[in-house]
């Protein structure tokens, strides 16, 4: 499971140096510290100035144990071999009252006692790194901008220490809610554990490929659609607006894997929602659909192929077919099976509707049987069509041989206690939007 953005943390808090600033006045430490009477204003951290030109102090506090979390355990929080009431960070802009941005507290509950936060304070950008795990280990990065105080990207390590043929490292980028991954190749001999290095050119031209020995994909987004647990479903007529980015035949945010990219007036776009564990929310646009309803094979109908890794756990690059399970799904909503592993289909929900530049879409609902709880992998692939032949396919993963390289995680995005929580979208006149 990839890491969350979390307030109270296990580990152990590391100190960096800042570059200083000048202290809180006796009126912002007044309301940084209350009726805490441990409290102790520690560095001031100059932060640079705020769009509006305020200058941005990072402000950290400390906490004796009496002042304590109230979610702390009765022995507070570990600082090495002593107990405390942990450390804040607060900001303050210009005149404005102070506001806390982070609390961090080791509740000496970490595994095998492995742990560690590291705080960097930059021009308006406040970067947390968190560190921890036994024989799974994790390495999660979160930056925020200061004013307006919000996630901008979090880039996350998993592995296993016992072996080096695994390392997954995910970058998420909360402005748009796009998510990519790349793996160690696990047919590749690896002699060093960890995680992969981020290839310097990824992020401007990534590539089922990006580097030798590694393979890449574009994450299936989980996004946070409200507060129930589990989460309300997305009505049905709801079609998907700027929630999660469109991947495109043209070549955005995925890769053309058969064919040749189509041209901008002809590019169909496609995106997906994971509502849950067991169901996948797909919307389609294609401009050169229309008429394509029959044909001697599905596969020369514009379609859908979805690629799951049914029980995989672990590194899910180079899967057998034994391993993975594919099915496809035309526009009408028909589910024709596919290669792999043979499993029950899921049910399906159609609707139709305008996206928010007017085009006619086709929404799709999947649903697995919750026993299955299918998504401990998936890949997208879309095939467009274009008069009763397949043209060109553009998926999230590389596909060769029609085989996915790489059958990425779902990421499942941050709900956590910061302010305002990352990956939200919500629904506004029909639509699924960013934002709350």
């Amino acid at each position: 499971m990839r890491t969350t953005i979390l307030l109270v943390l296990l580990g152990l808090i590391s100190m960096p140096v800042f570059g200083l600033a000048s202290e809180p006045s006796a009126a912002q430490k007044s309301v940084i510290c209350g009726a805490r009477t441990t409290c102790a204003i520690g560095k001031s951290n100059d932060a640079g100035k705020s769009p509006g030109g305020d200058a941005l102090t990072v402000v950290e506090v400390r906490l004796g144990l009496k002042d304590k979390p109230d979610d702390a355990p009765d022995s507070g929080c570990q600082n090495g071999d002593k107990y405390d009431g942990g450390v804040e960070y607060w900001l303050v802009a210009g005149d404005a009252a102070p506001k806390q941005i982070l609390k961090l507290c080791n509740d000496g509950y970490g595994a095998a006692g492995v742990g560690e936060d590291d705080i960097t304070v930059g021009s308006n950008q406040f970067v947390h790194r968190q560190m921890g795990g036994s024989s799974d280990r994790w390495d999660s990065t979160v930056t925020f901008s200061l004013v307006p105080f919000r996630a901008l990207t979090e880039r996350d390590c998993n592995y296993s220490n016992l072996s080096p043929s695994n390392g997954v490292l995910t970058d998420i980028d909360y402005r748009t809610l796009t998510v990519r991954s790349i793996a160690k190749d696990a047919s590749a001999k690896w002699d060093d554990v960890g995680c992969p290095t981020w290839p310097p050119d990824a992020s401007e031209h990534f590539a089922p490929q990006p580097a030798p020995n590694l393979l890449g994909a574009y994450n299936l987004v989980t996004p946070i659609l409200g507060t129930d647990v589990p989460p309300a479903k997305i009505p049905t007529g709801t079609v998907i607006g700027d929630c999660v980015p469109a991947m495109t035949t043209a070549g955005a945010n995925g890769f053309i894997v058969f064919g040749a990219a189509a041209p901008a007036d002809q590019a169909a776009e496609i995106r997906v929602v994971a509502e849950s564990m067991s169901s996948l929310t797909i919307q389609v646009y294609d401009p050169a659909a229309a008429g394509q309803t029959s044909a001697a094979s599905w596969v020369n109908l514009p379609h859908i192929e979805i690629w799951t890794g049914l029980g995989t756990e672990g590194n899910r690059t180079r899967l057998q077919f034994n391993q993975l399970a594919q099915i496809a799904v035309d526009l009408s909503g028909k589910v024709y099976p596919g290669v792999g592993k043979k499993e029950a289909a899921p049910t399906v929900e159609r609707w139709e509707g305008r996206d928010g530049a007017g085009h006619p879409v086709s929404v799709i609902r999947l649903t697995w049987a919750k026993d299955m709880e299918f998504l401990y992998g998936g890949a997208v692939v879309y095939s467009q069509a274009v008069a009763g032949k397949q043209t060109r396919l553009v998926a999230t993963t590389g596909i060769v041989k029609n085989h996915p390289l790489y059958v990425p995680d779902i990421t499942s995005l941050p709900n956590g206690m910061v302010e305002p929580k990352p990956g939200v979208c919500s629904i506004r006149d029909g639509r699924l939007v960013m934002g709350k």
